[in-house]
């Protein structure tokens, strides 16, 4: 994800404009805001795929962010316009790898990954819902077969 994959993106696009409180004094974007644009974009997902996250947590399921890393190529500033994209790198019946790209005018600022693990209200690692199984299967197949044109 070094370019913008505009062309082949398969994906979800998100876009955040930067607030004040969020910028360090220079008026750049503080590198610590970066995980909640993140959130952000992947939640907003997962709402257009069906699932509020709210509801997901009732139910006694949850996604914690095992790991996470961003690069910073060129600084995101005070009221910009961050259209964040986030695509499923890796889907297992445990664990969500996502890939995102933030970008400013088409302009990649940066880029980032997390690995989410699905874990039960006691913490521990569980299999998630069938329901968001199967979705993200479909998503997959119907890759697969756009790809195969």
């Amino acid at each position: 994800m070094n370019e913008p994959s505009h062309a082949n993106f398969d994906g979800h696009e998100h876009v955040i404009r930067v607030r004040y409180a969020e910028c360090d004094q220079m008026g750049v974007l503080h590198h610590g805001n970066y995980a909640a644009f993140l959130e952000e974009a992947r939640t907003e997902a997962l709402r257009d795929q069906g699932f509020a996250y709210r509801d997901l947590e009732t139910e006694g399921v949850f996604f914690v962010v095992a790991k996470m890393s961003t690069r910073y190529m060129k600084p995101i500033r005070y009221d910009d316009l961050v259209t964040v994209r986030t695509v499923v790198e890796r889907f297992t019946r445990t664990r969500i790898d996502h890939l995102y790209e933030l970008l400013v005018d088409r302009e990649l600022k940066a880029t980032a990954t997390t690995t989410l693990a699905c874990v039960g209200r006691d913490g521990k690692p569980m299999v998630m819902p069938d329901r968001i199984w199967s979705i993200q299967q479909t998503a997959r197949k119907r890759r697969r077969d756009r790809d195969a044109r």
